[in-house]
């Protein structure tokens, strides 16, 4: 395969990728929005185990998709190399990448770990763009 076409099929990945990134956003203002009319009224319209698997869901769909944008920024950056160019932005995308993952299983850490308490609501709805 050529790097043009590889370059085009990156491309496609990062589009897809960035299509369900949108819809991660959408369940994570679902689930903002639930936590709010559960503080304001006290009963939400999801139940606090559906709210639980949706942040667990939610978290973890973002870490995969993290995952991709790194394979991207990495395939990239070796397109990038065979061509003979300036590997520095590439490989500050790359270190970009790698630091967002790191943020991201911290936060599904945080989700995991605080499963069932209080401040699981707002650690499974809070950072959304992580």
């Amino acid at each position: 395969m050529d790097n043009k076409q590889k370059e085009a099929n990156l491309l496609d990945i990062q589009i897809i990728t960035t299509i369900i990134y949108i819809g991660s956003l959408i369940l994570s203002i679902y689930i903002t929005y639930n936590d709010k009319v559960t503080i304001e009224n006290g009963k939400g319209f999801l139940s606090k185990k559906q709210n639980q698997n949706f942040s667990i869901f939610n978290r973890t769909l973002v870490v995969v998709l993290t995952l991709i944008y790194l394979y991207v920024s990495y395939e990239n950056q070796k397109i990038i190399t065979k061509k003979g160019g300036d590997t520095n932005a590439a490989s500050l995308q790359v270190l970009a990448s790698e630091i967002s993952l790191v943020s991201t299983l911290i936060v599904l850490y945080v989700v995991l770990k605080t499963s069932g308490e209080e401040y699981s609501i707002i650690s499974g709805a809070g950072n959304p763009n992580l």
